[in-house]
């Protein structure tokens, strides 16, 4: 069964455009219901499409996805593709293979085919692989293109630098990380446009041959931006620095070098609250037992978005020092709340951030981050003016413009992509 869920605008949605891209018919998809970065990335795209385009429909996983996100989108039209909940060995399969995840969403898409609307104008995949299969519903299909470098090496010894561990598991997410590229290859070649959170990769995709445009991702914020965080804070109050990511202890979220740029930072003579937000915080307790005095660690565990959010609201800065991100979400939604990102040097956030919302570290080493957090606690920008500039690059509006018009073929990507 395919359940459909209709929500119909309200007046409190954002307002829509005029032009060529209000009439589109868009279809958007397939949020698979796992807590992922990717299906973050299609739930904000069928928001942002809604302040642009006039009909726009979601594609789930399931029936109670359905539910879920039909309550909580406006103006959007949610279909399940009715999948059954997934057993315990089917999750472990998925994890182990890429190939696997694939088929079972491609298979789930190929049935309910039949029973989804036809004659879109647009659809817009979060998973590559699935272009094929939804060929037959839209005059154009766009897909996500996330990692970068795009090539087998660079996926490979990516993932092996970043992944931490012994040899057997670096190697097995090394193995996962080519099958993964396999996917998107497959995915470009069946797309017309592939769209792409960076500049950088849109120029490596084209140099391959595909036809590429980079839009930046959208963020829809939770809860409303504060007021200016220092307002009736005197020059000697502790400095609130917030550091949150799903698993402390990740090699790739080098939190153990934003851990000794605070205690730099707090050798200044200013005293300092980190509060650190995620899993795993044994992994790092050796590194917080040995912090200075004026260094008060508070330790949440993991919180839902909206209480994550509102910690951002409180904080006077955002730690994000990973080495490697596909896209900086975190980085994005804390800027929308007025609160500046610190990060280092690497991609993506070379291009994805400037002041007054971001600030990145001159080099990769404690002292250079150090640096730059101070950077950011004295930068004198008011909260509203980080979240005004964050919005102008990350909001629904300006990003429901950017995607309608390169939905309508309007955008600086066209012709035909390169299949060999």
């Amino acid at each position: 069964m395919v359940a459909t869920m209709s929500v119909a605008p309200t007046a409190a949605s954002a307002p829509r455009m005029t032009g060529k891209g209000r009439g589109l018919r868009v279809l958007v998809g397939v949020h698979d219901g796992t807590l992922s970065g990717v299906n973050t990335y299609v739930e904000q795209v069928a928001a942002a499409a809604a302040t642009a385009v006039d009909d726009v429909t979601l594609l789930v996983a399931d029936d109670e996805l359905a539910s879920v996100l039909g309550g909580r989108l406006q103006g959007i039209r949610v279909v399940s593709l009715g999948m059954r909940p997934i057993t315990t060995a089917q999750r472990r399969r998925e994890r182990l293979s890429p190939g696997y995840a694939a088929r079972r969403l491609d298979t789930a898409l190929a049935a309910a085919r039949p029973r989804i609307d036809h004659g879109f104008d647009a659809v817009h995949l979060n998973h590559p692989h699935l272009a094929a299969t939804v060929r037959p519903l839209a005059e154009r299909v766009f897909v996500a293109a996330w990692y970068h470098p795009h090539s087998v090496l660079g996926r490979a010894t990516g993932t092996w630098r970043h992944s931490g561990g012994s040899f057997p598991r670096r190697a097995g997410l090394a193995v996962k990380g080519v099958l993964h590229y396999r996917n998107d290859v497959r995915g470009y070649r069946a797309a017309d446009i592939v769209v792409t959170p960076t500049r950088i990769l849109a120029e490596q995709l084209r140099r391959r041959g595909f036809d590429a445009v980079q839009c930046t991702p959208p963020v829809r914020l939770l809860g409303e931006p504060s007021e200016d965080g220092a307002k009736g804070r005197g020059p000697g109050d502790p400095y609130r620095l917030l550091l949150c990511c799903g698993d402390l202890g990740h090699p790739r979220k080098n939190v153990g070098l934003a851990l000794d740029a605070v205690a730099i930072l707090s050798g200044g003579g200013h005293a300092v609250e980190l509060e650190l937000v995620g899993g795993n915080v044994g992994a790092i307790q050796d590194r917080l037992d040995h912090l200075p005095g004026a260094v008060a660690v508070a330790v949440r565990g993991r919180l839902p978005a909206v209480e994550v959010h509102r910690r951002m609201r409180a904080a006077d800065a955002l730690l994000f020092p990973s080495l490697f991100e596909e896209w900086g979400y975190v980085a994005a939604e804390a800027a929308l709340q007025g609160t500046p990102v610190v990060t280092l040097p690497v991609y993506p956030f070379t291009e994805m951030l400037e002041q007054p919302y971001g600030f990145r570290a001159s080099g990769l080493g404690a002292a250079a981050y150090a640096g730059a957090i101070a950077d950011a606690l004295g930068s004198g920008a008011a909260r509203s003016a980080v979240a005004e500039a964050a919005e102008r690059r990350f909001g629904l509006s300006g990003a429901g413009r950017r995607l309608a018009a390169i939905w309508a073929g309007d955008g600086p990507a066209g012709g035909s992509a390169r299949r060999d």
